[in-house]
């Protein structure tokens, strides 16, 4: 057989080949990148199965937690109060941004009262005892303080960065996930006061049962380290 047979033999492979991967894309090798709409991810998959905005108490409860303060055994409530929304903020005791939030989170839970649930949570088993203690003492942290030390609650609710909110209603449905605020747009670049109050406008359209206008803003912060 001929050169030029053995090359139109390789062609007319190769063509039915690009045909086979255009017409099948979910065969090719490389997966195709998610479009801007879709959650952002840090460091390892964190995708949660099936509706990545409908969770459940009863995993929320399974998840072994422990309290910043004493030490003590905790787990979520299996049966969440009804109209009570709940807020999780992760947080690091050494982020500069967390620690400067306090202020927010702390007037975002004597305001709400009954109405808002607040858990500050510290993903991982980075921070002694110690460290930890000083950081809520010295900013007076009011609501719960816990440590997700084996990272299974900031998996499941998605959570990468430090300082993140994620709001939940009484059916445990993602109303929030992200910045707290717009004071800092990125690392290293802050405003003078943020102008714009998305945890807080999100809590209170939920309160209000109205929908919320943005439901994910991407948080500004440190990454959540798996350790």
């Amino acid at each position: 057989m001929g050169r030029v047979t053995y090359y139109s033999i390789f062609l007319l492979i190769m063509s039915c080949r690009l045909a086979h991967a255009q017409s099948h894309p979910l065969s090719q090798s490389h997966p195709q990148p998610l479009p801007l709409s879709q959650p952002r991810l840090y460091g390892p998959s964190r995708l949660q199965p099936g509706n990545d905005s409908v969770f459940s108490a009863a995993t929320l409860a399974s998840f072994p937690l422990t309290v910043a303060g004493n030490g003590n055994a905790f787990h979520l409530p299996a049966t969440p109060r009804a109209s009570t929304l709940c807020l999780f903020v992760f947080l690091s005791p050494e982020c500069p941004l967390c620690q400067n939030y306090t202020v927010t989170l702390n007037a975002l839970h004597k305001e709400y009262g009954d109405r808002l649930c607040v858990y500050g949570i510290i993903p991982g088993k980075s921070y002694s005892t110690t460290v930890i203690n000083a950081f809520a003492q010295k900013y007076k942290i009011a609501f719960p303080l816990l440590i997700d030390g084996s990272f299974r609650l900031s998996r499941y609710l998605q959570a990468g960065i430090t300082p993140e909110a994620i709001l939940l209603d009484d059916r445990q449905d993602l109303l929030y996930a992200g910045a707290i605020d717009n004071w800092v747009k990125e690392l290293g670049k802050r405003s003078a006061r943020p102008t714009e109050y998305y945890l807080r406008d999100a809590i209170d359209h939920a309160l209000k049962k109205e929908p919320v206008a943005e439901k994910r803003i991407r948080p500004v912060g440190c990454l959540i380290n798996d350790i």
